[in-house]
């Protein structure tokens, strides 16, 4: 690829001024240094943002002419990951059998089983919430009754998240061939509006798949997070009680799109509930990855683990009595960290607060699907141990426009996962004394991993003690007196 060559970054645009690698809150670079990174990923791409890059979007964010760079990485990592995807890219590719989605039915509660054949139905309907690929994993939220004025709830991981996790990857022509089955689909089901219970996708649909891809939708999006904030707003869920807690916000990567817009409807919603909120150091556009993107550069799992660890410890000081977290797959994976690291703050979705706030009690199982995240992967790692065609990279199979039949979670892997749901939920793990070993070990491994990297890298120590640089802190009465959004 040479630089004339780039399809979504805007070279034109792009005056080289570092912006973006001095705003990266992984980088964290002196603006010459940063200077020299961009012009070294325009001109030879080469960069260090290729190796800690976590698709957290601030450098488009901090870009004063939007010239995309985030997108420049991307190409980069095209062209990479050309000949096949590592391994661990198999948990979130649904046409892979031992994905995420898969692995999880086997060990989901018959409740749970029933909501996702549920929302398996792509029959005709004006209007839907699509559940969202996340969502499928924490499928519990749906079920609150603030909810309850929502259409028809759709969703499968058949529609591959919308593409938003292969976006990632760069791998343009996957995303391509989803962005074909989206269309057919819609279409033929003759959509007008679709409401996202995952706001991520949301994005996905609105602006990356028609800016980038061409794709062609005759629908009207809408979040989830708006469309609770206006039942807030005109009166149609009546809040019967103030939280009263002081809360923490974690804002996910394509929050930072619109300019921010659902990072500030997502903090009026909190208010509302009678929460104080309090910023951690990197906030807003700055917003550290929930330790997911991490892996996007190179498909390691410590570098999920040692990237959350650090969101994790910025929430914890805080201060804050809980943390909210809007996005579902932020939410799984950082109550994956929580719990291997022994944390005792509390996370909240945004629906569960005004669920609260309006006297139910929401179904929090949190911490009980943060342990079956943990025996998928750890049957992962056991077939990448114990399997050498398992370890090398793959070339994910086609994706027609039809939606087709998934494959099957194999019968070992049904099995392993079982037993090892079962270890880690039974007294055995649940322990003290164990729980303490496996939280020093947990911290200790991620320090260390994170250290020797950025050592390697030549990166600095960053800090994670403090809150936002500017104290930004929300009313501590959410019934009206902050502006509405």
């Amino acid at each position: 690829m040479t630089a004339d060559t780039f399809r979504f970054f805007r070279e034109d645009l792009c005056n080289r001024c570092g912006n973006c690698f001095a705003a990266c809150p992984y980088l964290e670079l002196p603006q010459e240094k940063a200077k020299q990174e961009i012009n070294n990923l325009i001109e030879q791409g080469v960069s260090l943002a290729l190796e800690v890059c976590n698709t957290c979007h601030t450098c488009d964010a901090a870009c004063p002419n939007g010239a995309d760079p985030y997108e420049l990485v991307l190409e980069r990592w095209s062209v990479r990951n050309e000949k096949g995807l590592p391994a661990t890219a198999r948990l979130v590719m649904p046409s892979e059998p031992c994905n995420i989605w898969s692995s999880l039915k086997a060990i989901m509660p018959p409740d749970e089983l029933a909501l996702l054949g549920a929302w398996d139905d792509f029959s005709p309907c004006e209007e839907i919430c699509l559940t969202g690929f996340y969502t499928s994993a924490v499928p519990y939220i749906l079920k609150a009754k603030v909810l309850e004025g929502l259409p028809k709830l759709v969703g499968s991981e058949a529609l591959f998240g919308c593409a938003g996790d292969i976006y990632k990857t760069g791998r343009f022509d996957m995303v391509e061939q989803i962005a074909r089955r989206l269309e057919r689909l819609f279409s033929e089901m003759g959509i007008k509006k679709v409401i996202c219970s995952m706001s991520a996708e949301g994005m996905v649909l609105s602006e990356i798949l028609p800016r980038r891809f061409g794709a062609k939708f005759n629908f009207e999006v809408e979040a989830l997070d708006v469309w609770l904030l206006r039942r807030l707003q005109d009166e149609k869920i009546a809040l019967t009680r103030d939280l009263g807690m002081t809360v923490t916000v974690h804002d996910n990567c394509l929050s930072k799109m619109q300019e921010g817009r659902l990072q500030e409807v997502n903090r009026e919603i909190i208010r509302r509930t009678g929460c104080r909120i309090v910023e951690p150091r990197h906030a807003r556009e700055r917003a550290l990855c929930c330790g997911f993107g991490a892996a996007a550069a190179r498909f390691r799992i410590m570098d999920i683990i040692s990237s959350g660890y650090r969101r994790l410890k910025e929430l914890e000081d805080t201060g804050a009595d809980a943390a909210v977290i809007y996005c579902p797959a932020c939410l799984f994976i950082l109550s994956l960290i929580k719990e291997f690291a022994g944390s005792t703050m509390p996370f909240y979705h945004p629906v569960e607060l005004v669920e609260m706030a309006a006297g139910g009690e929401p179904l929090r199982r949190h911490e009980r699907r943060a342990w079956d995240m943990a025996a998928l992967i750890s049957n992962h790692l056991l077939k990448y141990a114990a399997f050498p065609s398992y370890r090398r990279p793959f070339q994910p199979a086609y994706i027609p426009p039809e939606l087709t039949p998934l494959p099957d979670l194999p019968a070992g892997d049904r099995r392993r996962t079982r037993a090892l749901a079962a270890l880690y939920h039974s007294l055995l793990v649940q322990n003290k004394a164990v729980r303490s070993l496996v939280s020093l070990t947990f911290k200790r491994a991620a320090a260390a991993y994170d250290a020797k990297r950025r050592r390697r890298l030549g990166l600095r120590d960053h800090s994670v003690t403090g809150t936002a640089p500017d104290g930004v802190v929300g009313p501590v009465n959410g019934t009206g007196e902050s502006d509405r959004v």
